[in-house]
């Protein structure tokens, strides 16, 4: 993460030129009319110029503030991170006290990170001071206030304040003023210490958003009417959602279809069948739900296929199998807050809970790629797993069928179960 912002000054100097242009070009008015203007009118154009050179230099400031702060936020956040990854230890202090005080002074610890080196609130008004020596105007920089907190479950929100004064060495023109700037920071991209530090290394994740927009829920009933049979006595079957009867791969899909073509079709060769017409022939079909109303509307304008539950009458459409494999982050109102994890707490804490948006988040894990003696039955939610929380097996995750594994060892807790609505694709 240190190498994405390798260069330290970019983002300062990038931010301290449109000053200088502003002060180039008052410099420039300012011979251009002294060498036009008669001795009468000299001084008061010298003046009215640097009026307008001090008054300008003090928006541009302004103006530069909020692209420094910034910048200092976002590094003091991935600063303190490194920091947890590197010690194999959560924060020393409150998270959100820790990134301000990085923001403002690099300081964590008696030690400044390299990546805060030049790259902090009071670097940048240090910055500031010395553009306006070189232009023999004093500036002097109050640092008000600092406040980071969440704003949502991805996105940090940073607050800074500060009074800017600028005083002209030849006249004596002095502005004062005070700023303020608000900047979200995405949390995205950065590595989540709470997985690295309880798996003790094993397990490490990248926080990606699970794409809302390709996973719509995690899962849920489209149907729950018709009459069914199954080759197997425990009544359920899973597999990949198909609308197509003369699919090219069908052996693991659950066709579903607002009825079946009479014979001869290819509805056989599925592993199971679900039609909307209950008077649909069963020839050869080994699994089926006939009568299952609306249920082809219901799955139609999905952009990612699901995995299709048929459970007695019921059919599910569920992308639980696909997050886990995404190692994807969804937001969780049970879960830790980002700020929360960095100092290793399993829930969201009153600290950070200041939103009425769920600032928690949370990912699967896949327990089998633990070392077996740190396997255990808990559910596969990672902060729950940590907790030492029990869990169910769900079917289409953690079976595609009794007996034909999916993702081996994954499990859910009563209170994702219930949160989520999964009551019925749970058993033991």
């Amino acid at each position: 993460m240190v190498d994405v912002l390798r260069s330290k000054r970019k983002g300062f100097v990038y931010s301290l030129f449109s000053v200088l242009v502003i002060i180039s070009i008052f410099g420039i008015l300012s011979i251009s009319s002294n060498s036009d203007m008669n001795k009468d009118l000299e001084i008061n154009i010298d003046e009215k110029l640097r009026t307008d050179e001090l008054f300008y230099f003090k928006e541009g400031a302004k103006q530069d503030f909020s692209r420094s702060a910034y910048i200092s936020g976002k590094r003091a956040v991935i600063a303190l991170v490194d920091d947890i990854l590197r010690d194999g230890n959560y924060s020393t202090g409150y998270a959100d006290d820790v990134i301000e005080a990085l923001a403002e002074t690099g300081i964590y610890g008696n030690v400044t990170p390299n990546i805060m080196e030049n790259s902090t609130i009071v670097d940048w008004s240090d910055s500031i001071s010395h553009l306006g020596q070189l232009h023999r105007i004093s500036v002097s920089i109050d640092l008000i206030d600092t406040d980071i907190q969440s704003v949502d479950a991805f996105t940090l929100d940073l607050s800074n304040e500060v009074n800017v004064s600028v005083t002209g060495d030849i006249f004596g023109i002095q502005f004062t003023d005070s700023v303020s700037s608000e900047n979200k920071i995405d949390i995205g991209a950065v590595e989540d210490p709470l997985i690295s530090i309880e798996s003790y290394g094993y397990l490490r994740q990248i926080i990606n958003r699970c794409d809302t927009l390709l996973y719509p829920y995690h899962a849920q009933m489209v149907s729950d009417t018709g009459i069914f049979s199954y080759s197997s006595g425990d009544n359920w079957t899973s597999g990949r959602l198909s609308f197509d009867i003369d699919d090219s791969d069908p052996a693991l899909k659950i066709l579903v279809v607002s009825d079946i073509p009479d014979l001869p079709n290819n509805a056989d060769d599925f592993l199971g069948v679900v039609s909307e017409n209950v008077s649909d022939d069963a020839t050869g079909i080994s699994n089926y739900i006939f009568g299952a109303t609306s249920v082809v509307s219901n799955l139609s304008g999905l952009l990612e296929t699901p995995i299709i539950v048929m459970t007695d009458d019921a059919v599910w459409s569920s992308y639980i199998y696909d997050e886990v494999n995404e190692s994807c982050y969804f937001i969780d109102s049970l879960g830790p807050s980002f700020l929360d994890r960095l100092e290793g707490n399993l829930e969201t804490t009153s600290r950070y809970n200041l939103t009425n948006k769920t600032v928690g988040i949370a990912s699967f894990i896949t327990v089998t790629e633990l070392p077996e003696e740190l396997q255990n039955a808990y559910s596969s939610v990672d902060f729950k797993y940590f907790g030492e929380v029990s869990g169910k097996r769900i079917k289409g995750v953690t079976e595609s069928e009794v007996g034909m594994d999916l993702v081996l060892g994954f499990l859910l807790d009563d209170g994702h179960i219930s949160l989520w609505g999964l009551s019925g694709l749970d058993y033991v």
